[in-house]
């Protein structure tokens, strides 16, 4: 075997044997150093990095070493150091160094298929840094690479170098003949004697050329493939298959592709008995449950380790991380018995938990919505769970748990977040299909001053509508899981071009965090104080309501109960989980006020993942509202009317609360009222960009006796959703209304902090 070993270190090794021969025992001080050949490199780097200096005694290895340290900065092509005797026993050094070149341009030649901007990606060299040999030969490999993985597997690569106008500065160009891109023409399976060639082949992303098909290889890919064969034997009982060669080979014209495959299945097994000892936390039926394999059953390579993992999570979820399961197995003819031995150990505490990343949030407020405690056994479920909960208070882009296991079994828990924007003063119009132009002014802090509590003031202004609103929150009340908040809010509302309805109150809500039925569930109890009042009625407005008759303001005063469960895994566009709830709202009586009603309304909302990212999401919403005594009507205000982006209920293709009873060609609203939404969302850029598919069904009646499931409205649409800093989600749909005259399609513009 040939060694290329460089010019520059034989020229090291001889000054170094050199010196060995100036006196037997040689030793020295010294007195000097001289540094020369640097052009670009500054010298005090140079002293700095070989390790010498003035007045310090000198020795054979330290020359050596010096040379070494030169060379490991990779900017230099030739190291010398010489020695000149100035007195006795004093020695003046001498460091002559060559650099590198610097890279001046890099160019392509030949590269058809490729264009130069994926080329310079993939090389890891810029233009203006310092360029070896060893770079310039990783670079040509990197090519020769991409053009393999992009199925030219002829191509051929040559880097040379050209002297630049600048001293010391070259011109890198790559000749490239990429040749013709090779199709796989035939994939030859020997071997199998079970299965045939194309059960074997449908295994393999690597795919033969058809008329539908490319035929491209990439190398990683068949790699892979091969795999992914031995995996499908070994899910059908061939625990011993392997690939027992591969060979690719080409026609004479060099395009056509050839792969053999050469198998070796081995015998097929069956599982036999099943059997485990050492477990003492649960029993032999929890055990049971956990196994997937199957006596009798043909040898499962699949089943076997999803058994492994089954039994090390049932165990994880108790605290015993360092449990060991070792399977031992014992073939009998062609079944294989496997028995399962489990150390158990002691579950595992958490030591400590730490908190990384909040510059803004305090501390608390993050530990607080942890389910993992120092000291406590730590369970994978109530980590995944405390992440969760971590991201569902929205100040968070990202929230990663690091979980360090210690010598003696327990762990360190690190919490890394990443916090977002959260402040929020905002200036904003818009248009939107019921209140034409409208603007928005105010500000949203839902972390004020890192404590966790929101603090809101918007006012809402537009051609029929105008609202002023301020808001606070606390969570945690006195350091408990109880939230306190109050609203104050002014409105007025113009109903189509008929009246004006003046609101205007405020409501007080205290939560409380539950642990039955699970952890995921809080109940509400809101009271709202609140003034109504009907003016402005236009002429000819006839009234079916009876509006005029009445005297106003009115006063309403209601006591709500929300029983909430909210298991969604992000609290802006969700993936997975679920929210439902169930709200009774009293108004009069006891209460006082001049409006009396009761109002029920279940909710909920699914999120299912699909594929690619993508999420279902479904929506149902029922409401009923009714007067306490017989004949009494509910007020008009608490009536439902959804259509378009109602809060009451969204069918979008419709114009905005137009759904539901018209008496005398006015709409009057229903007492009972359902609902349902289908959306697909199609993540363009996570957390910030989403287009959606969706369809909207709902209707409102007059009274429940009065509900025909067969009624409903109906639309179809897309929309897109937008993450902006300052303002929130902004909503933009388009929505055809199957049941609206003439099949319109109607456009629904919605911004803020959530709709």
């Amino acid at each position: 075997m040939v060694h290329h070993i460089r010019l520059p270190f034989i020229i090291a090794v001889l000054t170094i044997m050199c010196l060995g021969y100036l006196q037997p025992a040689w030793s020295a001080t010294i007195s000097g150093i001289e540094v020369s050949g640097n052009v670009r490199s500054d010298e005090a780097l140079i002293l700095a990095a070989c390790g010498l200096s003035a007045g310090r005694e000198l020795s054979l290895e330290d020359v050596q070493d010096a040379i070494k340290r030169l060379y490991s900065l990779g900017i230099f092509s030739d190291v010398r150091v010489t020695v000149e005797e100035t007195a006795e026993e004093k020695v003046k050094l001498k460091i002559v160094v060559k650099e590198f070149p610097i890279l001046e341009k890099i160019t392509f030649k030949g590269n058809d298929k490729i264009k130069v901007g994926e080329l310079k990606k993939r090389i890891g060299l810029a233009e203006g840094q310092v360029v070896s040999p060893r770079a310039i030969r990783n670079a040509r490999r990197s090519i020769l690479s991409f053009y393999r993985e992009k199925g030219y597997l002829l191509a051929e690569v040559k880097a040379r170098t050209f002297q630049a106008e600048g001293e010391g500065r070259v011109i890198l160009n790559f000749q490239i003949q990429e040749g013709e891109k090779v199709r796989i023409k035939r994939i030859y399976i020997h071997g199998n004697k079970t299965f045939s060639d194309d059960k074997v082949k449908k295994q393999m992303e690597t795919k033969e050329a058809r008329w539908w098909k490319k035929g491209d290889f990439n190398e990683e890919t068949y790699k892979k493939d091969l795999t992914k064969i031995i995996d499908f034997y070994r899910r059908h009982g061939f625990r011993d298959a392997r690939v027992v060669r591969d060979s690719l080979y080409y026609d004479r014209a060099k395009r056509n592709l050839f792969i053999d495959i050469t198998l070796d299945e081995g015998e097929r097994y069956r599982f036999g008995k099943i059997t485990w000892e050492g477990n003492k936390v649960f029993s032999d039926e929890e055990i049971s449950q956990r196994i997937m394999m199957k006596e009798g059953h043909f040898y499962d390579q699949e089943s076997f380790d999803g058994t492994l993992y089954n039994l090390s999570t049932l165990y994880q979820e108790k605290g015993y991380l360092t449990t060991d399961i070792v399977p031992v197995e014992t073939q009998s003819g062609e079944r294989i018995d496997i028995k399962l031995k489990i150390e158990e150990r002691e579950p595992s505490r958490v030591r400590k938990v730490a908190i990384v990343g909040n510059t803004k949030t305090k501390e608390k407020v993050i530990r607080r919505e942890l389910t993992l405690k120092p000291g406590g056994v730590f369970r994978r479920s109530d980590l995944a769970r405390s992440i969760r909960d971590v991201y569902q208070l929205n100040f968070f882009k990202n929230v990663e748990p690091e979980v360090t296991l210690l010598d003696n079994g327990d762990v360190d828990l690190t919490i890394k977040v990443e916090e977002k924007s959260t402040g929020q003063a905002f200036m904003a119009a818009g248009y939107s299909q019921r209140d034409k132009l409208v603007g928005s002014i105010g500000f949203n802090i839902p972390n004020l001053f890192g404590n966790g509590q929101s603090l809101d003031l918007s006012w809402d202004f537009g051609k029929r509508r105008e609202t002023f609103r301020l808001a606070f929150s606390e969570p945690w009340l006195f350091g408990t899981p109880t939230s306190g908040s109050f609203t104050i809010y002014k409105t007025t509302d113009r109903w189509e071009d008929h009246f004006d309805e003046k609101r205007q109150g405020g409501y007080i809500r205290m939560g409380k965090r539950l642990t039955w039925p699970d952890n995921y569930s809080r109940l509400y109890l809101k009271y709202r104080l609140e003034q109504v009042e009907y003016l402005n009625f236009a002429e000819g407005f006839s009234d079916p309501y009876g509006l005029k008759d009445k005297e106003w303001p009115e006063t309403s005063s209601s006591l709500t109960l929300t029983y909430l469960r909210d298991s969604r895994d992000m609290p802006q566009f969700p993936s997975r989980g679920s929210m439902a709830s169930y709200s009774v709202e009293l108004a009069g009586g006891p209460l006082w006020g001049d409006e009396n009603y009761h109002k029920q309304t279940l909710e909920s909302d699914f999120y299912v993942p699909v594929f690619s990212k993508l999420v279902f999401m479904i929506k149902a919403k029922l409401g009923v509202v009714d007067s306490f005594r017989s004949g009494e009507e509910v007020p008009f205000s608490e009536r439902f009317m959804p259509g378009g982006t109602s809060l009451d209920g969204v069918i979008r293709g419709y114009s905005e609360r137009s759904i539901g009873p018209i008496e005398e060609g006015v709409r009057i609203g229903g007492k009972m009222m359902f609902v349902s939404n289908l959306e697909l969302r199609i993540p363009f850029a996570e957390q910030q960009l989403y287009g959606i598919l969706f369809t909207d069904v709902g209707n409102a009646w007059r009274s429940a006796s009065k509900f025909r499931p067969f009624g409903l409205k109906r639309s179809v649409g897309i929309g897109v959703r937008i993450a902006a800093p300052m303002l929130g989600i902004i909503g933009f749909d388009i929505g055809y209304g199957f049941d609206n005259e003439g099949g319109k399609w109607l456009t629904h513009f919605q911004f803020g902090p959530g709709f």
